[in-house]
């Protein structure tokens, strides 16, 4: 599964709750043969599906999925039982030196991502390992950002070409959501927050907690003692939701 390959999964800060989620995404969809899930494996590889063969099946208590692989080994995919989605994909070959930036990667990622009719994303945090650039998008509904729909891109630095992508958050969590209604006015949230933090900017995000729901928040990024941090404020009370610290380097963006 593809817990086996974590140079590929970058969750970001809203992952752990994904776990033992329900699907709509997968419960909805019609269920598929092995010999279709295979026909969708080949056809979202595209020239790469060469002499892909059937390994095993993955069940667990959200997605149940189909795993291929090549003859070679070299090149694995998932595809759900449920609606033949691509859960994870990964080619494992070697990448020659990085010719590329961030920049480079995030759009070859985006790329990749509106030819399969995965839209409406935005990348938000990434990194980079072994010449390899992972960037962690979200899905964005009505211009709010909503951080359960997550899908990983994995990109390499010598050509460009996409190597990877595990949408495991994107598929349990994606729906159309009814947002509640915003209580509290963004003058009301930078003000609830530490008065040192110097704020850059303010955005609306849907943030997931522990207790598997969703809050919807003003999304507050400033700097503080040379540091930079973004604050979740409830928009509907005005209370504290979470406070993220990015570490910012030449190996990317990350959070704590």
């Amino acid at each position: 599964s593809f817990e086996e390959y974590p140079s590929l999964i970058y969750d970001g800060p809203f992952s752990e709750h994904i776990e033992n989620q329900q699907s709509e995404m997968i419960n909805n969809a019609q269920e598929i043969s092995q010999e279709q899930a295979l026909k969708k494996a080949e056809a979202f590889l595209g020239k790469k599906a060469k002499n892909l063969k059937y390994e095993t099946d993955t069940k667990n208590s959200a997605i149940d999925s189909y795993d291929f692989i090549s003859t070679n080994g070299n090149r694995q995919i998932s595809t759900t039982k449920r609606g033949g989605y691509v859960n994870y994909f990964l080619d494992n070959r070697v990448v020659a030196g990085e010719k590329l930036n961030f920049s480079d990667a995030i759009y070859r990622a985006e790329q990749f991502l509106e030819k399969h009719g995965i839209t409406d994303l935005v990348s938000s945090y990434y990194d980079k390992s072994g010449g390899i650039a992972t960037v962690n998008f979200a899905y964005i509904q009505d211009g709010i950002t909503c951080y359960s729909d997550l899908i990983k891109v994995r990109v390499a630095l010598d050509n460009g070409e996409v190597l990877g992508m595990e949408a495991h958050g994107y598929l349990l969590n994606h729906k159309m959501r009814d947002f509640p209604e915003i209580k509290i006015s963004e003058e009301d949230a930078k003000n609830s927050v530490n008065p040192n933090l110097k704020i850059d900017s303010v955005a609306i995000a849907y943030i997931p907690k522990d207790n598997l729901k969703e809050y919807l928040c003003y999304e507050l990024r400033g700097v503080h003692n040379d540091q930079n941090f973004i604050i979740y404020v409830n928009a509907q009370n005005g209370r504290e939701e979470k406070i993220l610290m990015l570490i910012e380097s030449e190996n990317g963006i990350l959070t704590i």
